[in-house]
């Protein structure tokens, strides 16, 4: 019989370098203990790269020349379970210098499965142009994205797109529509408010909460579990972000051995 393959997977925005000098220690005992197989950030910057890097020896992650891969974003993978086949990015329309669709295709060691993972920030919802216009961006940039995804997924591959899509509900639902389903969607439980959360006990709420960190897969990944951790170290937590996590279950192509 097949055996499935199990893996975790977390998106976490963490806030750019603000009050890093309080949250590094607590990012620090976030990937220690939760450990994750895969790893999708926003807000990355050289310092917390520089971190992040010496928290998780035993994972890799994407190295390239293109500014976005430290300004904004990287993926990191348990260097025990994948290697890497290639990676890339996408232009998408994304309000912001160096944000892109950033994806890697990993491979499963000692297999011939491939899994695709891909991570965004759409644009934020305070955004002059939208304050202006009234109009989201963020449709355009879902819509693309979807494009995107249509290109680079290869027939069959379990492929994940997740990131801080800056909105509870509209380029969710195009990514439903896609094909792409939310992970707690999968297991028929409610989302949770991944924003704001208080990154210590004595800050004030600043905003309405708002679930709009996701994980999305295809059809070719099943959710097993989904939570958004309330992770403090003391009383601070990493980020202004409450991070997604989720356990996917990829079933063993027969033909593999």
């Amino acid at each position: 019989m097949a055996v499935p393959t199990r893996l975790t997977i977390v998106t976490y925005n963490i806030w750019n370098t603000t009050r890093w000098d309080v949250r590094e220690p607590a990012l620090q005992q976030f990937v220690a203990s939760f450990h994750p197989d895969i790893l999708c950030l926003q807000e990355l910057r050289s310092e917390t790269r520089a971190c992040l890097d010496e928290a998780m020896p035993t994972h890799e992650r994407v190295h390239d020349g293109f500014p976005g891969w430290t300004s904004q974003s990287n993926i990191y993978w348990n260097r025990d379970y994948f290697q890497e086949v290639e990676h890339g990015i996408e232009d998408v329309g994304i309000l912001g210098e160096d944000r892109r669709l950033f994806w890697v295709r990993l491979s499963l060691r000692g297999e011939s499965r491939t899994v695709f993972v891909s991570t965004v920030h759409f644009t934020f919802q305070g955004h002059r142009d939208e304050r202006a216009t009234g109009q989201s961006p963020r449709v355009e940039q879902a819509r693309r994205t979807i494009t995107a995804l249509g290109r680079l997924v290869d027939e069959g591959e379990p492929a994940f797109i997740m990131g801080d899509l800056n909105d509870p509900y509209l380029p969710m639902r195009m990514l439903l529509e896609a094909g792409y389903a939310h992970c707690f969607a999968g297991l028929g439980i409610p989302t949770e408010p991944t924003h704001p959360c208080h990154p210590t006990v004595n800050i004030a709420p600043r905003h309405a909460s708002q679930t709009i960190d996701w994980i999305l897969s295809n059809r070719h990944a099943r959710a097993v579990a989904a939570q958004v951790p309330h992770f403090y170290f003391g009383d601070i937590a990493p980020s202004d972000h409450w991070p997604v996590l989720a356990v996917y279950e990829i079933a063993k192509q027969e033909n593999n051995p």
